[in-house]
């Protein structure tokens, strides 16, 4: 097993995908938080902030957004690195199917689907915690729309502050915008949820 996992380390380093990976993780996991952002927003603001209907509608929400990251990122993946294959191969004159560059190829597609699939979920996932706690009564209900926010929130500025250490800018300047997105969002919806449909 350990040989396996060593193995695939190393297709995911020749195959160069950590710097894509980070990319789907930022971007993915920012969708993912906005997503809920709008859900809970909305919710509230219409005042549909059951936690049934917040649950269900970002359990919805992420389900959709994982399956829709890991298919969309690995055939996207895989359709480019066989292109890069083929060309290889035509370089090269020779069969590259079974040698390492083709395996490492594939790691690197199912990896980036792993990432894209899983980042949006997650962090969709966290900020119905609270309304989950509440829905089985082991918080109180009042307490569910503002530690969901505070989550959303923190991992915006989580989100941005990684983005900074990545480009080597002011991580906490680089928070703060990333917050900032987040915020204007916020005012946005729940200004627009004012509006009651019907």
């Amino acid at each position: 097993m350990l040989a396996r996992i060593k193995r695939f380390r190393e297709y995911l380093r020749l195959s160069g995908v950590a710097g894509i990976s980070r990319r789907y993780f930022v971007l993915n996991s920012f969708d993912g938080a906005m997503t809920m952002l709008g859900i809970i927003l909305g919710a509230s603001a219409t005042g549909h902030a059951d936690p049934k209907f917040v649950i269900g509608a970002g359990l919805g929400a992420s389900f959709a957004m994982g399956v829709s990251g890991f298919s969309g990122a690995y055939l996207t993946e895989r359709a480019e690195r066989k292109g890069r294959l083929r060309r290889l191969r035509r370089a090269m004159l020779s069969d590259l199917r079974s040698t390492v560059h083709a395996k490492a190829s594939f790691a690197a597609s199912i990896w980036a689907a792993l990432i894209d699939g899983t980042s949006p979920a997650i962090a969709a996932a966290m900020p119905m915690i609270p309304y989950a706690l509440t829905l089985f009564q082991i918080a109180p209900s009042w307490l569910a729309f503002p530690v969901s926010m505070l989550s959303i929130l923190a991992t915006l500025f989580v989100l941005g502050a990684f983005l900074g250490k990545i480009s080597r800018e002011n991580v906490l300047m680089a928070g703060l915008r990333m917050l900032a997105v987040g915020l204007v969002t916020a005012v946005i919806v729940w200004a627009f949820g004012g509006f009651r449909i019907g």
